[in-house]
């Protein structure tokens, strides 16, 4: 068994709240114990051969990203500059930039240089807290490549060296860059690929349901699919408008809406009575110049989740605690909520049950931080891990 003592502050997560003058115990790959330092059972210590002293410090569960995007090839530099002096999403992909670039130049790219590029990527994730990360395909936009995306991932989630990745299939991403596609035929098509891409290693299906990409009835379509194949979905929701995506999570009750950036209280009040996680990216929200309805969600009783919404052409992040901070100053979340939504929340887009808390028999997926208290968080942008525990084993 393993101990963790001396520290400074515990963010449990649970109800217990903050512990101060903590300790926990794990053994093997789970927590069997946690509370204040002192109190810890003798029949437990009597098999603790590992003592690791937190210095005071602040510990809380490992992060979990619950929105991004990191396997692809190619960057979109150009095009970020073209935002930046002020041209629309739906300008820059009519000139030929947004997820098309990023298709055409993940299509050509060798598989195993996308996956040795992926895996250096989520490799970034542990220095910003982050234990699990939420992946998703969608950079092939045909079956063959969005099902070899899939496997790609999923051999990912099984190396030790990596965080946690929650494979999520969202093939239908855009209309594929082919001469004669179009998003009727295709989504059509991506509904009949469910079941593969369950049987390749996938839990998650994803839409990106909104103006200028699918309808409400071919999102809808595509999800029953998966609800059938045994896909949890999701659905990127009223982030370029307000389509009825996130009407749509809750009739389907989805385990997460996304983004969320058009959408009202009425939305944020059939969410949380559906059940559905609010999934939310501060750095895309800033990039869009719009701000999703957090306060109504969170009067709502709506379950907030963050995520970096990493990708080539919107968010790149790798950093989780940087999320929180920006949770913070731009969605005016208090730093608990934001560390909250970056654990608990997390865990519950996700469908998780094992991890997001320091709770007994949760995984030891754990952060102690360069700081004594959450509130550092809002102060650092980006503040570092002094040591991540991924099933109880330190990361680095």
């Amino acid at each position: 068994m393993r101990r963790l003592y001396n520290i400074g502050r515990l963010f449990t997560g649970g109800d217990e709240g903050v512990i101060p003058g903590a300790a926990v115990i794990f053994e093997g790959d789970r927590i069997v114990w946690r509370g204040h330092e002192g109190s810890e059972p003798h029949v437990l210590m009597d098999s603790v051969t590992e003592d690791y002293d937190c210095g005071g410090g602040l510990v809380t569960a490992g992060l979990i990203d619950a929105h991004s995007h990191p396997l692809y090839a190619g960057d979109r530099m150009a095009e970020l500059a073209m935002r930046s002096a002020g041209a629309t999403y739906t300008e820059i992909a009519k000139a030929g930039g947004g997820i098309r670039a990023t298709v055409k130049s993940t299509r050509a790219e060798q598989v195993s240089r996308l996956e040795s590029a992926a895996a250096a990527r989520l490799a970034l994730w542990f220095d910003g807290g982050a234990t699990t990360i939420e992946a998703k395909t969608g950079y092939h936009l045909t079956r063959e490549g969005e099902l070899a995306a899939v496997r790609i991932l999923r051999r990912l989630s099984e190396r030790a060296d990596l965080p946690r990745v929650e494979v999520t299939f969202l093939a239908a991403h855009a209309v594929p860059p082919d001469r004669g596609s179009s998003l009727a035929s295709y989504s059509a098509g991506v509904a009949t690929w469910c079941a593969d891409a369950q049987a390749a290693g996938a839990r998650f299906c994803d839409v990106f349901c909104d103006r200028g990409y699918f309808t409400i009835p071919q999102s809808r379509k595509i999800l029953k699919s998966a609800v059938d194949a045994k896909l949890i979905p999701r659905i990127h929701a009223d982030e370029l408008a307000r389509t009825g995506g996130s009407r749509l999570a809750a009739e389907l009750h989805a385990a997460s809406a996304d983004h969320l950036l058009f959408a009202d209280r009425n939305d944020a009040r059939a969410l949380a009575r559906a059940g559905v996680v609010a999934t939310l990216a501060p750095v895309t929200a800033l990039s869009m110049g719009k701000l999703p309805p957090v306060k109504q969600l969170m009067e709502a009783g709506a379950v907030i989740a963050l995520g970096t919404d990493h990708n080539p052409g919107t968010s790149g992040i790798t950093s989780m605690s940087l999320v929180v901070a920006l949770a913070v100053s731009v969605f005016k979340m208090s730093a608990g909520q934001a560390l909250l939504a970056a654990t608990v929340g997390g865990a519950q887009s996700l469908a998780l049950a094992d991890r997001g808390s320091v709770t007994r028999s949760l995984l030891a997926d754990l952060v102690l931080w360069d700081a004594e208290h959450e509130g550092a968080f809002a102060w650092a942008f980006g503040l570092a891990p002094r040591q991540v525990w991924k099933g109880g084993v330190p990361i680095g």
